[in-house]
């Protein structure tokens, strides 16, 4: 046994009460080493009580440091859970006092302080490891006393849970580089705030001001940022930055490519739905299926990059201490667990907390459910099966958690679900509000498309598929769909115009390509969908094509479908496009599908609504709205403008003299188009400024060649699918490899 008299004088705990310093004198172990004598790496700590070592830091991590007497190694070891990963030598002949792992919770158990002791010591050194990786990944590689000089004179930031850490338009002096959390960035607009995007740890935020003279307007701050949860920062001052940019010159270089991306990202679209890192998956009812729901989706996120999945039985398995998840999140063994999963957090791409039984007894969140949340970018609100939709008192405990993590609901189906539903009721009172989701999924137990679909849409790397209209020359989608199957791609958002919409609602309903292939059949008679009327708003009354979407669909609805789809149409009423993301599906459809002057319009909440190609006949831009940081694809269906002549009219122009003209073989010459072709022709050419503007929204856009076919030759639906086969399977292939 150690005399306790001998750990008072060591600096580490000479604070510590008497009764502590007995339960340690019983844990410590003294180690005499020789002169010359290497220490082996392990996660013990030791205490210099006389002699001298000499430390080798890690590479990147510092200087080489002696150790003499009253000094220590390895705390950070205990303290994160991992090896030591710095080597030491004994200088002259040395005594040390050894505390291994096992011993230390042991003690720290009865003696609680002693974790605190440890923890104050060891976080310093913690904080400046972190903060070296977060520089390096931030300036690339800088030689050692560059690095230190720019650790020793950044500042340090610690922001909560939704704090303010700047404001669009104020002046912009210093660059703020995330060491350990998540930042959520938005530009304020006259209608509200329009998020840009997140950074978090090895990130950098704020630089572009530095890169302007100051007082100039571009030294203005063009985004507001929010702490997303408890964030530690690194505060870089423009003379900081300016004196690195002298002396590292490879620093701007990499700094830069950094702010390109970034913009290049943002410049796309708002996104909406970035990657998440830490994802916390919180069950809302006490349900068996929901245990299975955050190991499948850990071996979905696993094909992505290195995934944890940790439980509270996992957890424990991995940190070497039983019990240890029920830590409340006051006690200073907390200090310990939070530093463990830190590092668990730089070790890989995703961290998957299991919080499947979230509430206590006490109808509070457990702390292992708190902590997961607190420290969690997304928290996926699981629900399995039947159950009242209303804000469950789980939700209502992580109001007071103070997480500032977005939300999104999944709802877990049977294995052999042939489509979901009741969404609508579930988001009824989490559209907005204190219980408001940000998106929600539907998932079949055990189904491996499903997700994997979820993992890419919660990494932030989708793939979405915008299909344009364009009448029977549509069919051409089935031909692509299948393309797009065999070329080893999996859709996860769907959306569309027309022709397009229906195609991409019945795929995102997970229709076969048998399915598909039957549909183009029962539109492929004429007789049977067209009903003629009085021209008075349309030519068609439109019955027959209404009776037939209300067959094919039911009274499934847009928020119930196995993918995310939409549909787009144009309010005549308002002069804007119309995106349907809700409501039910064959109505969005009939809108979406009314060419004007042909089908008759829908009225809907008093608007005027007609076929989505007189707004966005091809949504790509609308698609990566919903996939800003993954991959849109878009199907444009290549065809001549219907008012490509020869005509022969004047400035004035008879409809009954054109009538004459075809009825009547030897009647004055006189070609001119149709009502229909004006109409058409208006909605190709907005389809062609449209597509040109948006054109770079699209990471490929297929083109199919279907010149050849008319916007009603519904029966040649078998020659225009294989059309779009044959032109997607040649430019997917360039795409996949590509991609690969």
């Amino acid at each position: 046994m150690t005399d306790p008299a001998l750990i008072a004088q060591l600096p580490m705990f000479s604070s510590l009460a008497a009764e502590t310093l007995r339960a340690l004198a019983g844990e410590l172990v003294e180690l005499r080493l020789p002169a010359a004598t290497t220490l082996g790496q392990d996660d013990a700590l030791y205490l210099v009580v006389s002699g001298k070592l000499r430390v080798c830091a890690a590479p990147s991590m510092g200087d080489d440091q002696c150790v003499g007497a009253g000094g220590c190694m390895g705390e950070v070891a205990l303290l994160t859970g991992q090896p030591c990963a710095d080597t030491a030598t004994a200088t002259e002949d040395t005594v040390l006092l050894r505390l291994t792992r096992a011993a230390f919770d042991h003690v720290g158990e009865a003696h609680p302080d002693v974790i605190a002791r440890v923890a104050e010591v060891a976080l310093p050194r913690v904080r400046e490891i972190r903060a070296r990786l977060a520089l390096s990944r931030v300036f690339g590689p800088l030689d050692e006393p560059t690095l230190r000089a720019l650790y020793e004179k950044a500042a340090w930031r610690q922001l909560e849970c939704g704090e303010v850490l700047c404001r669009q338009g104020e002046p912009g002096e210093e660059m703020y580089i995330v060491v350990q959390g998540r930042l959520r960035f938005a530009a304020e607009t006259p209608t509200g705030e329009r998020d840009l995007g997140e950074v978090g740890a090895g990130e950098s935020i704020g630089e572009f001001a530095l890169l302007s003279a100051g007082g100039t307007p571009a030294n203005r701050r063009t985004a507001t940022v929010y702490a997303l949860r408890q964030s530690d920062l690194l505060v870089v001052r423009r003379e900081l930055f300016e004196s690195l940019i002298c002396c590292s010159p490879q620093a701007m270089t990499r700094l830069a490519r950094q702010i390109v991306e970034r913009d290049l990202r943002v410049s796309r679209a708002a996104p909406r739905a970035m990657s998440a890192t830490v994802i916390a998956v919180v069950g809302l009812q006490i349900r068996p299926a929901l245990a299975e729901l955050a190991g499948q989706l850990a071996e979905a996120l696993g094909a992505l990059g290195p995934t944890l999945h940790l439980d509270p039985g996992r957890f424990e398995q991995r940190y070497g201490k039983p019990g240890a998840a029920q830590t409340p999140c006051d006690h200073p063994g907390s200090l310990l667990i939070g530093a463990w999963l830190d590092e668990r957090e730089h070790e890989h791409a995703f961290l998957v907390h299991d919080a499947a039984q979230a509430l206590g007894p006490d109808g509070q969140l457990t702390p292992w459910a708190r902590r997961s949340v607190e420290n969690a970018d997304l928290i996926l609100l699981a629900a399995a099966g039947p159950g009242e939709p209303a804000p469950t008192p789980v939700e209502t405990a992580l109001l007071a958690s103070g997480s500032g993590a977005r939300r999104e609901l999944v709802l877990l189906h049977a294995a052999d679900c042939p489509a979901p539903s009741g969404a609508a009721d579930w988001l009824r009172s989490r559209r907005d509000g204190p219980f408001a989701v940000q998106a929600h999924h539907h998932i079949r137990r055990g189904c491996g498309p499903d997700f994997r679909r979820l993992a890419r849409r919660l990494s932030g790397r989708p793939v979405g598929l915008a299909l344009s209209g364009g009448g029977a020359r549509g069919w051409a989608h089935v031909g692509v769909l299948r393309a797009i199957e065999e070329a080893g791609l999996e859709l996860d958002f769907l959306g569309g115009s027309s022709m397009g919409a229906i195609l991409a609602a019945a795929y995102a309903l997970d229709w076969s390509a048998e399915k598909l292939q039957a549909l183009a059949a029962r539109f492929s008679d004429p007789r049977k969908l067209f009903d003629y009327t009085l021209p008075y708003t349309s030519i068609m009354a439109t019955r027959n094509i209404t009776a037939l979407l209300q067959t094919l669909v039911g009274e499934t609805r847009i928020e119930d479908t196995w993918r995310p789809c939409f549909c787009v149409s144009a309010n005549l009423t308002r002069g804007e496009e119309q995106i349907h993301r809700a409501g039910p599906l064959w109505q969005a459809l009939r809108a979406g599908m009314a060419f004007p002057a042909l089908f008759a319009p829908v009225l809907q909440d008093g608007c005027v609504l007609v076929d989505g190609g007189a707004a966005n006949n091809l949504p790509i831009d609308r698609m990566r709205e919903l996939c800003p940081t993954g991959t849109v694809i878009g199907v444009d269906l290549v065809a001549k403008s219907p008012l490509s002549g020869p005509y022969d009219f004047g400035m004035s122009l008879s409809g009954w003299e054109a009538a004459l003209a075809r009825l009547v073989p030897h009647a004055r010459q006189l070609k001119a188009p149709t009502l229909l072709d004006i109409v058409a022709g208006v909605m190709y050419s907005n389809d062609r400024y449209r597509l040109n503007a948006a054109r770079h929204c699209a990471d490929l856009l297929i083109r199919v060649p279907v010149e050849r076919y008319g916007m009603m030759a519904y029966e040649k639906y078998q020659e225009i699918i294989e059309a779009g086969y044959v032109a997607a399977k040649e430019q997917l292939k360039a795409f996949v490899d590509k991609l690969a």
